[in-house]
């Protein structure tokens, strides 16, 4: 440190000082300022993205989380449907035979019958249906897929009959949950 102190700084010209003490000097000062620049700009930027990644991949975490908790929730309000729609005497019997009247299909029903499945199965009724056109065939299904209980037609059997451009349907429905 004695060195610095023989320096006498106010007699520096550096109009004076010859090609390499500028040249040192101007390193010195790019040197400086990079520095800065990497201090003072760069790294809080590389911080700030670094925080930006980690609170996104949080907020996606939070987000399926939330979906996770929604299907959740909608199983447990159609679970709860299902229970008070059971309480309130729903029969798929009957949902069924009266689909059929809505449809005006009921007098081409060659037989509802009820399946029986061991203990503890869910209740399932097979339908057989001759000559059904096919836009009647289409609005059945559409009634038993917007059902207010949540129904599963476990078995399809369709057979068209070439006379008539008609079909023969049997299939069975279940219902699910």
């Amino acid at each position: 440190m004695d060195f610095l102190r023989n320096i006498d700084f106010k007699s520096l010209d550096l109009k004076q000082a010859d090609k390499r003490e500028r040249l040192v000097l101007a390193g010195g000062a790019v040197f400086i300022v990079l520095f800065f620049l990497t201090v003072v700009v760069i790294m809080p930027l590389l911080d700030y993205r670094a925080d930006l990644t980690k609170a996104t991949l949080n907020k996606e975490r939070q987000l399926k989380e939330i979906y996770e908790l929604s299907a959740k929730i909608t199983a447990m309000e159609r679970a709860n449907r299902i229970g008070g729609g059971m309480r309130t005497g729903f029969s798929l019997f009957g949902f069924l035979e009266d689909l059929a009247k809505k449809q005006g299909v009921s007098e081409r029903i060659e037989y509802i019958k009820p399946v029986t499945g061991g203990p503890g199965e869910k209740e399932t009724v097979e339908v057989r249906i001759k000559g059904l056109y096919e836009d009647e065939f289409i609005g059945l299904f559409h009634g038993i897929d917007t059902s207010p209980m949540p129904l599963v037609v476990r078995r399809l059997n369709l057979r068209r009959v070439d006379k008539d451009k008609n079909l023969d349907v049997t299939f069975q429905v279940q219902v699910n949950g």
